[in-house]
């Protein structure tokens, strides 16, 4: 979720500064686009944390002071993979399966996964692999991307808010994956008020940030 970063100032001028690609030009045939975080999605219901998808169901587990949601195969009983959501003081105040799909096109499911409360959020795309399931932070992926595409653009630090991530899915082509998701963000910039910006950005496979 966005925190405030200072007090908001009067908007002065607005500036909208894009990088929305042409769809002739970026948006390639064939593609099979994936949504990972639909906007009717049951990713805001505080049941989200008991919601099954077709292939897997939700347990919890406290190791010591941490928690986990598990996430295990309906069928064998086998875990595929499981989710830091909190501690013994404070959880996510919502977190959960969002959506199963083959992304990859392997034959093995995959998953999309949201946690988050009022100060922050974990959105995850999780990809089967022959090494087990790995779990690509598509925030992360997308601000590296930010960061490598537009080196000029303002420093997070020097924002009105944090930045809002949106649209995020995967596209499939020729058996290759990419992220796609647009982040928004303001400035306030002196005499020229507060600027808003939009960047659409494609992340490649190579590049996505995988975490534990």
């Amino acid at each position: 979720m966005p925190t405030y970063r200072t007090q908001l100032l009067p908007i002065f001028i607005l500036a909208i500064a894009t990088a929305l690609p042409s769809t002739a030009n970026e948006l390639q045939s064939g593609a099979t686009t994936f949504e990972l975080f639909p906007a009717d999605s049951n990713m805001g219901h505080t049941t989200l944390a008991h919601d099954e998808t077709a292939s897997a169901r939700p347990v919890m587990l406290k190791q010591g002071m941490q928690i986990f949601q598990v996430l295990i195969h309906k069928r064998t009983g086998r875990e595929l993979f499981r989710v830091k959501v909190g501690t013994a003081q404070a959880t996510y105040w919502v977190y959960g399966l969002v959506r199963e799909a083959d992304f990859n096109r392997d034959g093995i499911p995959d998953f999309s996964w949201h946690g988050g409360d009022d100060v922050s959020e974990l959105n995850l795309a999780v990809l089967s692999s022959p090494q087990g399931y790995r779990k690509m932070d598509v925030e992360a992926s997308l601000r590296n991307e930010w960061r490598r595409r537009f080196p000029c653009d303002p420093n997070e630090n020097n924002l009105l808010l944090d930045p809002v991530f949106s649209d995020m899915k995967l596209l499939r082509t020729s058996e290759k994956l990419q992220l796609e998701g647009i982040i928004r963000f303001s400035e306030f910039s002196g005499n020229h008020g507060v600027k808003e910006y939009a960047r659409r950005l494609r992340v490649r496979d190579q590049n996505f940030v995988y975490v534990k």
